[in-house]
């Protein structure tokens, strides 16, 4: 409706607040990393949170003051910083600050080339265990989605792409309407690195996503599959509104003591599954679109009982 007025002049034209020093600054980082870099949206997005808090706590005054960021300025904000999260959060924010310092430079918005400054976390490949959880688990997490209401079954569909198909958030978050084939049963996946895989749907998460289309997704010109229940009913920014909704199912059935709670568990709940029931590596790392077959053999770490047939005897006769 006000739309419509505004075309036709019947109400003033709606005038937009001017930007901020540093949301000016986010546009024109995001315009170089699109025009210039190359990058996706869904990888622009994660960059802007870093600089946004790194321009906060480093840079207060503006453009003006992005010419006086030094060495020691950028050093401190690492160390600060650097062990609040997790090894591969700490990794990522050293890329996107990177990224920013070279942009900086390049536009001649400061003199100094920092980007070498930038330290680099050691993440020992292979290091860590997959966080996964039981098949139980994950049946009581879906469960726990209150099918009867629009939210519960838009959220449901979202866990069973999750959990079934192993599809990543962002790759959830860019499914469009376009994407599902209903006569082959498959769906088209934007998997990582641009690349496009047609995966088959289970016949149960079908069932779910035409629930939710006649039942729960709102009237929308939008075309993403998943769209917000609240006006604008949009699609999702990118795959962290995903991860929330993963997150909020775990809490809402009392899932908790993992170390890594999000969307990414319900993908490692499927290898990890698939590889008890008999699955080999080599099958897991094509179903979930993985490029390198490290990637997968993290999962050989949680088949226990085919790592005891590994083991040498002890000495003294214990194995």
């Amino acid at each position: 409706m006000v739309l419509a007025l505004r075309e036709e002049v019947a109400i003033a034209p709606l005038v937009l607040p001017p930007l901020t020093p540093h949301e000016r600054i986010f546009k024109e980082f995001d315009a170089y990393l699109r025009s210039e870099r190359g990058l996706a949206p869904r990888s622009i997005v994660r960059h802007l949170p870093v600089i946004r808090r790194f321009l906060h706590e480093v840079c207060s005054g503006g453009v003006a003051a992005l010419c006086k960021i030094n060495q020691e300025d950028v050093i401190r904000y690492i160390e600060r910083h650097a062990q609040d999260w997790s090894p591969g959060t700490g990794k990522a924010m050293c890329w996107s600050l990177r990224a920013f310092i070279r942009y900086l430079h390049h536009r001649g918005l400061n003199a100094r080339p920092l980007a070498d400054c930038v330290p680099s976390i050691r993440r020992w490949k292979l290091a860590t265990l997959p966080t996964y959880l039981p098949a139980a688990q994950v049946r009581k997490a879906l469960d726990g989605c209150d099918r009867k209401t629009v939210m519960g079954r838009r959220d449901y569909a979202i866990l069973l792409l999750l959990a079934k198909p192993g599809l990543r958030a962002d790759e959830v978050a860019t499914l469009t309407l376009d994407d599902i084939d209903w006569r082959a049963s498959e769906i088209l996946v934007r998997a990582k690195g641009r690349q496009r895989a047609r995966m088959p749907i289970p016949p149960d998460v079908a069932a779910a996503i035409v629930a939710y289309l006649r039942s729960g997704r709102p009237k929308s010109s939008c075309q993403r599959l998943f769209v917000r229940t609240l006006a604008p009913h949009i699609g999702f920014a990118s795959g962290c509104a995903i991860t929330m909704i993963a997150k909020a199912a775990l809490d809402r059935v009392g899932i908790d003591g993992c170390a890594h709670r999000g969307a990414h568990i319900f993908q490692h709940s499927l290898a990890s599954a698939l590889l008890r029931s008999g699955a080999t590596l080599s099958e897991i790392g094509q179903l979930l679109r993985h490029e390198n077959h490290d990637t997968t053999r993290i999962y050989a770490k949680v088949d226990i009982d085919a790592l005891r047939t590994l083991s040498l005897p002890w000495p003294g006769g214990v194995q």
